[in-house]
């Protein structure tokens, strides 16, 4: 599993809130919001899930690689696996 650390990633970088990162990335708000909680999808929720170019396009705003916006969550993984 995945998680996303946008917002730790984006703090750090001097951004402090997910209106600073929409205007700085060219995204919409919600996606903005929604990156800076940490979610990567919510088809459950009839929402669509963030797209491969959008990371791209925050990770290019905030001078790191796509890579660098994620994390492996091991608890969840283990808990999906159990």
């Amino acid at each position: 599993m995945l998680r996303l650390k946008v917002k730790e990633v984006a703090e750090a970088a001097g951004i402090p809130d997910a209106a600073e990162l929409s205007r700085r990335t060219g995204v919409s708000y919600d996606t903005a919001y929604r990156l800076w909680r940490g979610e990567v999808g919510g088809a459950t929720r009839g929402e669509r899930s963030i797209g491969v170019m959008t990371l791209y396009r925050v990770a290019q705003a905030l001078r790191v690689k796509v890579s660098d916006l994620l994390e492996e969550d091991r608890r969840a993984l283990q808990t999906a696996l159990a």
